[in-house]
């Protein structure tokens, strides 16, 4: 009993400062949305490419809109623009006579430029390019668009030969279990999650400890018919509920406000939530008893938590770093928590799976702990 009310103490004396919500929920939040869109899924986003039409007949424009079609996003530029054709990874040229050839049944070159960006999506320009050429063509040939020459008939007839669906396509099939990367706010909100519950429990754990410290209000408790080892236990407690009522509210306002999606079993995110704020807890504490001055636990607590979360994959994924950081990050329990949350949250598994995730989180805190026991005895 005397645990729990040292630990519901601290809970209350956190909950006074009017700023816990910005930087428990507010500032966390932020992040996630505003770097959701750095990292948000773009395998099905047009391919962006300027378009300098020289031709201003119709059939023109029904080729330009054959290339929307093809998803690409369509950028239409004056002739006035081909000075900037330089600066920018492709650009398509249609010529003055395009219409005036096609109609008169004569081959149309179409420029293709070359210039500044990356050569895979000029690739996959070209391959959309060539799609969409391919339909046209077979458009123009359907309707006897050289012999009929134009008009509204065989306009409309180009536009609905153009709007069928192709006979011959292509269907890509996944494995069932498989299932694609966490982006978006999918990859954010974990990744923020995990970063700021170890930062704010670091400062509000640790910066506490260091003023009760200061206050000599260690010292009544030791004082009062309470043992040593029932004030490090409130005060352990109490620092991980710091985190874990940190963590539900976040997950909550991310299903809520962005619509993330918590996995097949989301009761699993349970155990990881709290064996998480078990090793933040026991980091926070540990800092506070480290530490003298709340300017040493804001300083040493900012640094340690960027490094963590940064060689964890908080800020990246870890599949665009080199193999050395990819092995530095399997003894770090902050990227054990991440991954057991996106285990969770976007791969749709269940308590046993996360448990070997739980299970270093809890080592990891029961070693934080053997270190700050010694340290808070001698206190």
């Amino acid at each position: 009993m005397n645990v729990l009310r040292i630990a519901l103490s601290d809970i209350r004396v956190v909950l006074k400062d009017r700023m816990v919500l910005v930087w428990w929920l507010a500032m966390p939040l932020a992040f996630v949305f505003m770097f959701s869109f750095m990292v948000r899924d773009q395998t099905q986003d047009g391919t962006w490419l300027p378009v300098i039409r020289l031709d201003s007949h119709e059939l023109a424009g029904v080729f330009i809109d054959q290339l929307r079609a093809e998803k690409y996003w369509i950028d239409v530029k004056p002739a006035s623009d081909q000075r900037y054709v330089k600066d920018w990874s492709q650009t398509l040229i249609v010529p003055a006579t395009f219409s005036q050839d096609i109609l008169a049944g004569k081959r149309v070159d179409l420029c293709l430029t070359e210039g500044k960006g990356d050569p895979e999506k000029r690739l996959a320009a070209q391959t959309l390019l060539v799609r969409a050429l391919i339909r046209f063509n077979a458009g123009v040939a359907a309707v006897d668009l050289i012999e009929r020459g134009w008009s509204q008939e065989t306009k409309d007839a180009l536009a609905a030969e153009l709007g069928k669906a192709p006979l011959l396509s292509v269907e890509n099939k996944q494995h069932f279990s498989l299932r694609p990367p966490p982006s978006g706010f999918a990859f954010t909100l974990p990744a923020y999650l995990v970063m700021f519950m170890m930062m704010m429990t670091i400062m509000y754990g640790g910066i506490t400890l260091v003023h009760e410290r200061a206050g000599k209000r260690i010292n009544r408790l030791v004082a009062a018919p309470v043992s040593i080892p029932e004030i490090f236990a409130g005060k352990m407690l109490g620092r991980m509920l710091q985190p874990a009522l940190q963590g539900g509210l976040l997950i909550a306002a991310g299903v809520t406000l962005f619509g993330v999606n918590l996995g097949d079993h989301p009761t699993a995110l349970i155990p990881v939530v709290l064996c998480f704020a078990f090793f933040c807890g026991s980091l926070g504490l540990l800092f506070g008893v480290l530490f003298r001055t709340e300017q040493q636990v804001n300083g040493f607590g900012v640094l340690a938590t960027m490094v963590l979360a940064a060689l964890s994959g908080c800020w990246w994924p870890l599949e665009v770093v080199p193999q050395a950081f990819k092995t530095i990050a399997l003894f770090l329990p902050s990227h054990w928590a991440l991954q057991a949350f996106h285990d969770v949250m976007s791969f749709g598994k269940s308590w046993l799976d996360v448990l070997p995730a739980c299970a270093v989180l809890a080592a990891a805190g029961a070693t934080l702990n053997a270190i700050a026991i010694p340290l808070f005895h001698r206190e």
